[in-house]
């Protein structure tokens, strides 16, 4: 039987293939896949991985079956705690091309700049009190270290349906909450919007535990990798590994951070 297997990130570096197909022996499963390209890496492979079938994520003793496309994920880009701010901005003066409002959907990875008024215009209703957004902008510095630029990868198709999971547990939680994701990929600089949260509510409350909640859990579970090009040489940010924190405990940062 042959599946479809792609590597991202670190993983595509250290295994040395982006993409293959590859014959395997039936009752496989995605964990003894996965072992089988670390042993034969022509180099040592240490991260944590993540595995999904078909982009959805599944334990390591899921059996593979013909067909299936395979994900090898690293641990995903994460982020420094409870240093984000939530507010109103917009970007002035930009003369490269935007993502227009007909190309937005509600979750959405792109390559384009993205436009923070874009995303407040989708989410607006009459019965809004209370419109934030979230804005994150490369900053020039990380861990002591001068950054010149930042790297963004995602598992594109599997990135926007976990996004738009995000949206569906926002929905649960607060349910008169309008929410819009979008992530930029590609190399980006200094100064630069690489993610947008827009959410409207009735209340600032929910406004703002739902802008923390949706931020705490793109950086837990959204496939998305970010290299950074700092002063000493480039290397891929690692944070968790995608699925090990769980929505509760991105309930209660938000919650308590309200």
């Amino acid at each position: 039987m042959r599946v479809h297997v792609k590597f991202f990130a670190i993983f595509r570096e250290l295994i040395g293939v982006a993409r293959e197909t590859r014959d395997i022996a039936p009752g496989t499963t995605v964990e003894q896949l996965w072992t089988e390209y670390v042993a034969r890496a022509p180099r040592q492979v240490n991260a944590r991985a993540a595995y999904a079938v078909n982009q959805k994520l599944v334990p390591p003793d899921y059996v593979l079956q013909d067909g299936d496309e395979v994900g090898f994920l690293p641990p995903v880009s994460g982020g420094e705690k409870a240093k984000g701010k939530s507010r109103n901005a917009k970007r002035q003066g930009a003369k490269r091309e935007s993502v227009k409002r007909q190309d937005v959907t509600d979750a959405l990875i792109t390559r384009q700049p993205l436009d923070a008024d874009v995303l407040v215009r989708r989410v607006a209703f009459p019965g809004a009190g209370a419109i934030v957004t979230f804005i994150g902008v490369v900053r020039d510095n990380a861990r002591g270290k001068s950054v010149k630029s930042l790297e963004y990868e995602a598992y594109v198709e599997m990135a926007e349906q976990s996004l738009r999971d995000i949206l569906a547990e926002i929905r649960a939680r607060w349910s008169e909450v309008r929410v819009a994701l979008a992530h930029r990929i590609g190399r980006l600089r200094v100064g630069e919007v690489s993610l947008v949260i827009a959410v409207a509510a009735p209340h600032r409350a929910e406004a703002y535990a739902a802008s923390r909640y949706a931020i705490e859990r793109i950086k837990a579970v959204a496939p998305i990798w970010k290299k950074e090009f700092a002063t000493d040489g480039a290397a891929w940010v690692e944070g968790p590994v995608a699925g090990e924190i769980s929505a509760e405990q991105a309930e209660q940062v938000a919650q308590s951070a309200a």
